[in-house]
């Protein structure tokens, strides 16, 4: 099948959504499939990351937050509108906003002129969030939203995420919760909504032995009594890191945090100032950036990792976890399944959080690493997103 794949987030630099898209479209030509790519491109990051068959287009991205509307998405509705001409891919593949005006150009088709050559390309459009349910959950929460992304990027990502629905062949959502928002607030058709839980690299995040895990310790200064607690990703006031910093003051001098991923430049300032008003900076391990191929090392040298945040889709750094075998302690969203190792937080008080890490790092708890292995794998999820591509091949209007 040739597959056009639209995405902002592809690596360089490893974080955010990237690993997610490479790795579908890495397991996808792996099968044989063609894909061709439009994605974003961050300045001075050596370009976009390549693999053996890809076809890459890159775009740059916008010159200032909550732009990409205005800046990188009309670039790319116009470049896309030129491979057009020449190239008629079997199915468009979206992830996120970047694809707004083909979104609206599509819808636009589609109620004007359905008979529109353009519209007999399937669109598979896939939700990694939904724009109306982050924001309703940071209101009822009561956490500040910047000017310019309340004035400007909220509303637009709601409108790309509407225009999305009405003009897609199939949604696809990474959990039950976004796919039922999509419907409650956008109005999405059901029977063209589809559940893919966030897949897994099983053959790079696995579990190691003590040994390895010991010298792997050692290498970063921890020692074999310490319980090591990972959060891995952007560090952001949506995923109450600074809470995780009140729950590390409550506990024993010999629970550590270790923080994997860089950040907000003003959230990281407040955690800096909380983690010296707690007293803890001695206490907690900042690696900052970490290429994708490096880490697992987090994950394997650490005891739990928690995640207390307000509002998620479905995290890879959950599945991740899992992978490696360490139990995970987690909120704002919920895996459509019971899973062995996954702990969800009743509150997010800093005691509760406290608490619960003790309960669970006290005695080791059995995590089903063969599950993950078994349905959460890249290759799995690629058989599920085949059968989606038939559908919306047979449904395209």
């Amino acid at each position: 099948m040739n597959i056009l794949r639209i995405v902002y987030d592809w690596p360089n630099p490893w974080q955010g959504l990237a690993p997610h898209p490479y790795e579908i479209t890495a397991a996808q030509l792996k099968q044989g499939h063609k894909v061709t790519l439009f994605c974003g491109q961050w300045p001075n990051s050596g370009g976009p990351v390549k693999i053996d068959g890809l076809e890459i287009n890159a775009i740059d991205r916008e010159p200032y937050p909550d732009t990409i509307f205005f800046t990188s998405s009309v670039v790319l509705f116009f470049r896309y509108l030129k491979y057009r001409k020449k190239n008629k891919p079997d199915v468009i593949h979206c992830h996120g906003h970047f694809a707004v005006w083909i979104y609206a150009y599509r819808t636009f088709l589609k109620e004007h002129f359905p008979w529109a050559k353009e519209l007999k390309i399937p669109l598979v459009v896939h939700f990694h969030n939904t724009a109306k349910g982050r924001w309703v959950t940071f209101e009822k929460e009561g956490k500040s939203i910047k000017p310019m992304s309340k004035m400007l990027g909220w509303p637009m990502a709601v409108f790309s995420d509407r225009m999305a629905v009405k003009a897609a062949s199939a949604c696809v959502f990474v959990s039950e919760d976004n796919k039922k928002e999509a419907q409650e607030y956008y109005g999405a058709n059901p029977n063209k909504c589809f559940l893919i839980e966030t897949g897994v690299n099983t053959e790079l995040f696995v579990p190691v032995g003590d040994e390895e895990k010991g010298k792997s310790r050692r290498e970063i200064g921890l020692d074999r009594f310490d319980k090591v607690i990972l959060n891995h990703g952007v560090l952001n006031e949506r995923k109450n890191i600074h809470l995780l910093i009140d729950a590390l003051a409550l506990l024993p001098d010999d629970y550590k945090l270790m923080l994997s991923g860089s950040g907000d430049p003003a959230y990281v300032e407040k955690l800096n100032e909380q983690m010296k008003l707690k007293k803890v900076e001695h206490r907690v391990i900042r690696t900052g950036y970490t290429p994708y191929p490096h880490v697992p090392i987090a994950y394997q040298v650490s005891d739990i990792f928690v995640l207390p945040s307000s509002w998620e889709g479905l995290p890879k750094a959950v599945m991740q976890g899992l992978s490696c075998g360490i139990p995970c302690l987690v909120s704002g969203f919920k895996i459509n399944e019971d899973i062995r190792g996954v702990f969800y937080l009743e509150n997010m008080e800093p005691q509760t959080i406290a608490d619960r890490i003790v309960e669970i790092t006290s005695v080791p708890k059995d995590v089903d690493v063969q599950l993950i292995r078994s349905k959460y794998s890249w290759n799995k999820k690629i058989e599920a997103i085949d059968e989606i591509y038939d559908f919306a091949t047979k449904n395209y209007i």
